[in-house]
C-alpha cells in the first residue's frame, strides 16, 4: 500500500496598519510594495489591512513577523501589527493583539473573544451581538455551543455561517481559484496612457465590461487583481479583495487608488523617457468566482449581487408607482391568520415587528400556505345536514363531508373544534370556532364557521 503525501496546510497572516486613517487608499500603495520583497502573494482584504499566506513548515513565523514589521517600518515607516492563525477569521482578530495562535489552536483562541467580535465577519451586526448578550452569550465560545438550527432559524443563514467561523470550521482559502482566459477584461489603447487622468479614464467602462461579463454567466466575484503593462515591458498587478455585490463605480474607484499608488510613487522605469512609463494596457481579471446565489458580502458575504439588483427594481418601482406601492409582509402577533401577518412600505416604514411571543388560542404552525380564500362552503354529516358548533365549542353532529364548489367531498380525517372569543367587551367582539379537515381527494383545509357559515380559510400545502 503506498503511503499518501499530503501537503502541509497553509497558515494566514493578516498585517494590519496601527495609525491607518482609510481616507487615502492610494497611500496604502508602498506598504504593499514593501511586503511584496516578502511575499510573493498579498492580498489586500481593505485599504490599510492585508493578508498573506504562509506555508507551514516553512520557518518560524515570529521571525517572519518580526522581519515583516521592521521591513514596513524601514521603508515607509509606518507602524503595524501582524496576527497569525490557520483561518483568516481568527488571524484578523489576532492581528489586534498581534498574536500568533499556535497551529490547531483556532478554536480555542476564538472561544474567549468577546461576543461582538462576531462583527468582524461582516455576516453580524451589533444589534444581533447585543442580544446575544443579553441572553448570556458573551462569548465566541459560548456562542459557536448554541444548537445550529436554532440559530439559523432565530437569526437567518449570515449568523449560522458566523456561528461556523466563530468555530473555526469554516473559512476561505487566499489563494484565488483560477481565472479563465476569457473572463478578464483588457484595455489597449491607441496612444498610451501617460497620466493617472487618462488611465483613470478608461478604468469605469473596462469595470463595466467585467462586471457584465461576469453577470453574464451568473457569476461575481470576491477579488480583482488589477494589472498594468508600461511601453518598456513592465508588468505590474495587485490583487483586492472586494464586495461581490461592488458596483461598477466602485470597481473603478479601486483601480484608481491602485494607478495613483503606482504613477505616484514616481517613475516606474527609473530613468526611462515618458513613452517608457506609459501604461499601454489595463487589465482587471477577477478570482473568486462564486455563483450569484451563493455570492457573500465583505469577507464571508451577506447580500448577493442579485439583491442589489432586485432592490434597483423595487426602487424603480418606487420611483413609478409612489413609495407606498412596494410591500414587504412579517409575521406579527394575533391568533386568526389575517393577524399572523403584517405589511410595511419597503424602505419607508419600519418593518413590522417579529411575533412577541406566545398567543393563547392562537392558530398552531405549520399555518396554511394558501390564505385569504374565504370561500363558502358547508361542512355535513353523513345524513347531508350541517353540522353547527355550540357556544361551548361542541359539535352538532360528527362531520362527514364538505360542500364546495358544486361538489361533496369527503372527510377523512378532521380535528378540532377550536372556538374562539375575542374582545367581548367591545363593539368588535367576535366569536367563531376553526375545524381542520383532511379531505378525501388528498387537500386539507383550515375551515371556520362565524355568524352561522362556514368558510375555507386557509388550504394547507
Amino acid at each position: 500500500m503506498n503511503p499518501r503525501v499530503r501537503r502541509a496546510p497553509s497558515r494566514v497572516l493578516v498585517m494590519r496598519l496601527v495609525d491607518w486613517d482609510g481616507e487615502d487608499a492610494a497611500a496604502f500603495e508602498p506598504v504593499l510594495a514593501a511586503l511584496d520583497l516578502l511575499t510573493p502573494y498579498v492580498e489586500v482584504l481593505e485599504p490599510g489591512c492585508a493578508a498573506v499566506p504562509l506555508r507551514a513548515g516553512a520557518g518560524d513565523e515570529g521571525l517572519f513577523c518580526e522581519r515583516l514589521i521592521d521591513t514596513v517600518s524601514g521603508l515607509v515607516d509606518q507602524d503595524c501589527l501582524t496576527g497569525v492563525a490557520d483561518g483568516l477569521f481568527a488571524a484578523v482578530l489576532a492581528a489586534r493583539d498581534g498574536r500568533i495562535v499556535p497551529p490547531g489552536g483556532d478554536a480555542a483562541f476564538l472561544a474567549g473573544r468577546d461576543i461582538a467580535d462576531l462583527q468582524a465577519t461582516g455576516l453580524v451586526g451589533a444589534e444581533t451581538c447585543e442580544t446575544l448578550r443579553h441572553l448570556g452569550i458573551d462569548t465566541l465560545g459560548k456562542f459557536r455551543e448554541l444548537p445550529p438550527q436554532p440559530v439559523a432559524e432565530r437569526f437567518g443563514a449570515p449568523v449560522r455561517r458566523a456561528q461556523l467561523l466563530a468555530a473555526g470550521r469554516f473559512s476561505r482559502p487566499l489563494v484565488p481559484r483560477p481565472t479563465a482566459p476569457e473572463l478578464a477584461v483588457t484595455e489597449t489603447p491607441e496612444t498610451p496612457y501617460a497620466t493617472v487622468e487618462h488611465a483613470v479614464f478608461a478604468a469605469r467602462p473596462l469595470a463595466e465590461r467585467l462586471l457584465r461579463v461576469l453577470d453574464e454567466r451568473n457569476l461575481t466575484c470576491t477579488r480583482v487583481t488589477v494589472t498594468a503593462r508600461t511601453g518598456s515591458g513592465l508588468e505590474r498587478c495587485r490583487t483586492w479583495q472586494i464586495d461581490p455585490a461592488i458596483t461598477a463605480a466602485d470597481l473603478a474607484r479601486r483601480v484608481r487608488w491602485q494607478l495613483e499608488g503606482w504613477l505616484a510613487a514616481g517613475p516606474l522605469v527609473h530613468g526611462g523617457d515618458e513613452a517608457a512609463n506609459a501604461v499601454t494596457s489595463l487589465e482587471l481579471a477577477p478570482g473568486g468566482l462564486v455563483g450569484l446565489v451563493a455570492a457573500g458580502r465583505g469577507l464571508w458575504g451577506e447580500k448577493t449581487a442579485a439583491a442589489v439588483r432586485a432592490e434597483a427594481a423595487l426602487r424603480h418601482t418606487q420611483s413609478l408607482l409612489g413609495p407606498e406601492a412596494v410591500r414587504i409582509a412579517g409575521s406579527s402577533d394575533g391568533r386568526d391568520l389575517d393577524e399572523r401577518y403584517a405589511s410595511a412600505a419597503w424602505e419607508v416604514e419600519p418593518v413590522p415587528p417579529p411575533p412577541s411571543g406566545p398567543w393563547p388560542g392562537g392558530l398552531p404552525d405549520p399555518l396554511p400556505q394558501l390564505t385569504g380564500t374565504g370561500q363558502d362552503v358547508e361542512v355535513l354529516d353523513a345524513a347531508g345536514a350541517v353540522v353547527a358548533v355550540s357556544a361551548r365549542g361542541d359539535l352538532s353532529a360528527t362531520p362527514a363531508l364538505v360542500a364546495l364548489g358544486g361538489r361533496r367531498i369527503r372527510i377523512a380525517a378532521w380535528a378540532g373544534p377550536w372556538p374562539v372569543a375575542e374582545r367581548w367587551w367591545s363593539a368588535d367582539a367576535r366569536r367563531y370556532a376553526r375545524l381542520q379537515v383532511e379531505l378525501a381527494d388528498g387537500s386539507f383545509a383550515l375551515l371556520a364557521r362565524e355568524d352561522g357559515r362556514w368558510r375555507a380559510v386557509g388550504w394547507y400545502d
